[in-house]
């Protein structure tokens, strides 16, 4: 069911709702890093979901600001541990 719910969450999910969900977390993050992780996010979520994303993860690395990508990891990291708790 959390699959179901989190496809249509990512399908449906723009630039905008990054952004927003960054301030929200006072996370840092420019409009050119939220394209990244948006288009990233859409393209890669089920390896994310499913698989080990390290390679993914490396990319981004290199594409986005440093601090966002460690607090973004962190929330990645914190996300993927409930997901894994609820299945």
């Amino acid at each position: 069911m959390y699959d179901y719910l989190i496809m249509d969450y990512i399908s449906k999910m723009n630039v905008e709702d990054i952004l927003n969900y960054a301030k929200k977390k006072n996370i840092p993050l420019s409009e050119n890093d939220a394209i990244i992780l948006h288009s990233y996010a859409k393209k890669y979520y089920k390896i994310f979901l499913y698989q080990d994303p390290t390679n993914i993860l490396k990319e981004i690395k290199d594409k986005i600001n440093p601090l966002t990508y460690k607090e973004l990891y962190k929330l990645y990291i914190e996300y993927k541990i409930k997901y894994l708790n609820k299945k």
